[in-house]
């Protein structure tokens, strides 16, 4: 029988974080009764998150591990973990955490409810005026381009795995492709769902996000789908038998 939920966890160069996490995740599905497998996907890390990852799988029978030989980045450890989830559910949990334990109930809570469940944080205390300016950004810039009326769209979402498997994923080498999967799964019609929850600092290691390049990259993404968007939109009020693909 295949579990409830699939907890994905990408790995990069996260020797400091890894073990503690899948411990902490285990035990927390343990408390809430809920049937899971762990699902860690190692993106080409040259530390010891590899050996680390091995070590889990062998302690656990629900920890898988699946290993890149180079690093392909978040949205390629995405794709990968969803090629290979067997969950109903499916929830990306950085390796650092990012979220207080204890509210993990409120994404298993909203799931009857919804298609996705969509986690909103009012705080992160770690960032930097940097960071939280580029957050800021990011999350306006969808907000108005495309309609949406989220308030994050780049923190941790639980998801129904046939309706990930609905989606074309296009832009997984940029930060955009989470958002990318919310805007995509609202124009199907699918039901977003937002629930509060209340953000972990990171502890070890370094956060990757805020690279140039990426944000560069995540930038051009953002408008290359809205202008694909915009058309899609203007075909299908000029043909209604037009459907844009998922």
């Amino acid at each position: 029988m295949n579990p409830f939920l699939t907890i994905f966890i990408p790995a990069y160069n996260e020797e400091g974080n890894l073990e503690g996490c899948v411990n902490t995740l285990i035990a927390r599905m343990e408390e809430l009764g809920v049937s899971c497998e762990v699902l860690i996907v190692n993106d080409g890390s040259n530390d010891g998150t590899a050996r680390i990852a091995e070590s889990l799988a062998a302690s656990y029978a629900r920890v898988r591990v699946i290993h890149h030989p180079q690093n392909r980045g978040m949205g390629g450890a995405f794709k990968t973990a969803l090629l290979h989830a067997q969950g109903e559910w499916m929830i990306l949990i950085p390796a650092d955490m990012a979220i207080q334990p204890q509210d993990l109930s409120r994404y298993i809570e909203a799931a009857p409810q919804a298609d996705i469940v969509v986690g909103h944080c009012s705080t992160r205390q770690d960032y930097t005026p940097f960071r939280r300016l580029i957050s800021w950004a990011n999350r306006s810039l969808i907000r108005t381009l495309f309609g949406m009326k989220l308030r994050q769209f780049q923190y941790i979402s639980l998801y129904r795995v046939d309706v990930l498997r609905s989606i074309q994923i296009e832009y997984w080498r940029s930060a955009f492709f989470l958002a990318e999967v919310l805007i995509k799964a609202r124009d199907q019609g699918r039901k977003l769902v937002e629930v509060e929850v209340r953000y972990l600092p990171r502890s070890r290691g370094k956060p990757s996000g805020a690279r140039i390049g990426l944000i560069i990259r995540t930038v051009r993404d953002i408008f290359d789908y809205w202008l694909r968007w915009q058309w899609h939109r203007l075909a299908a009020l000029l043909d209604p038998s037009f459907y844009p693909h998922g």
